[in-house]
């Protein structure tokens, strides 16, 4: 594989990541229900419609190869967006005063 199409598969996996915590945080969000069963489906429908998206993806990339380094590059995504969310909502809620 050529190093431009693992360059462009480890931005799109590093991206997807932040991306995947972004719309896993609203989920999590909107299913705040009772009913575990249900949540317990619905997580399944969404992490399997993520994974589906997400090679879909790849294979538009680099025909849909997947490495270990892209895994990690997705954890690392999720982890930079968690720490800048959380960073950036501790401030606001500070500044609003909410949180003391």
């Amino acid at each position: 594989m050529k190093l431009s199409i693992q360059i462009y598969s480890l931005i799109y996996s590093l991206i997807y990541g932040g991306i995947f915590y972004l719309l896993l945080d609203l989920f999590n969000k909107f299913t705040s229900m009772k009913k575990v069963y249900l949540k317990v489906i619905l997580s399944w429908i969404f992490v399997t419609g993520m994974a589906i998206l997400y090679f879909i993806g790849l294979l538009y990339i680099n025909y849909g190869v997947l490495h270990i380094y892209f895994l990690l590059s997705i954890v690392c995504g999720y982890v930079i967006v968690y720490l800048i969310h959380k960073r950036f909502t501790h401030r606001w809620l500070k500044y609003v005063g909410i949180y003391n």
